[in-house]
């Protein structure tokens, strides 16, 4: 699959010859590539993963406490349910990767991209976004909320039945996506850019009636 950015400059993962590791057993999280889910429970904590590759991998089998991530690319994974708290996630790409209740919490994300993702019950708040791009994704029913964002674009994505709180979207494109049931604050509805479909969905949210 080629990896591209359209519109945003997103800095690409900076990843340079990765050695074939095991996560049961690998002692520094440097230049890695992992394309084998640990068959026990793997700790990681206090720690920064830098350069690496993930393939295949099932994180319900990791437990991340205050741990960053660093140039990673996760292809194939399946991050559903993991909460990433008081974290960094810089010049990441995650591509095809099932992250179903995945939570942002207070954390930064930036430079990271999101391709082809199944991201239902997706939470983000309380954190940073910038530069940061999710395209093909499903991210129904999914929150956005007191975020600080600079440069979020959405293309082509489901966000049906989502929630956007207290966050400022100041000439974010959503017309190649799909709003139906959203529930957005005044605050966060500023500024954005929608069709002419989007926006008689939107007005029912100002208690306006479009005979």
């Amino acid at each position: 699959m080629i990896l591209e950015v359209i519109n945003l400059k997103i800095k690409k993962p900076i990843i340079h010859l990765l050695n074939e590791n095991d996560l049961e057993v690998v002692e520094s999280y440097y230049q890695c590539l992992f394309n084998k889910t640990p068959l026990d429970i793997v700790e990681i904590k206090n720690n920064t993963i830098d350069e690496c590759k993930f393939l295949k991998i099932d994180f319900s089998k990791i437990n991340l406490t205050n741990t960053h991530f660093v140039d990673c690319i996760f292809i194939n994974c399946d991050l559903s349910n993991i909460s990433f708290e008081k974290i960094s996630i810089h010049r990441c790409y995650f591509i095809n990767c099932k992250m179903v209740g995945v939570g942002f919490i207070n954390c930064s994300l930036k430079d990271v991209m999101f391709e082809d993702i199944q991201g239902k019950y997706m939470n983000m708040a309380l954190g940073n976004i910038s530069n940061v791009e999710f395209k093909e994704c499903c991210l129904d029913e999914s929150s956005i909320m007191e975020t600080k964002i600079k440069n979020l674009e959405f293309n082509d994505v489901s966000f049906i039945n989502g929630e956007i709180f207290k966050t400022n979207l100041q000439d974010m494109d959503f017309k190649s996506t799909n709003i139906e049931g959203i529930k957005i604050d005044i605050y966060s509805l500023k500024g954005i850019h929608v069709d002419m479909y989007q926006a008689v969905e939107l007005s029912r949210l100002l208690g306006i009636i479009v005979d």
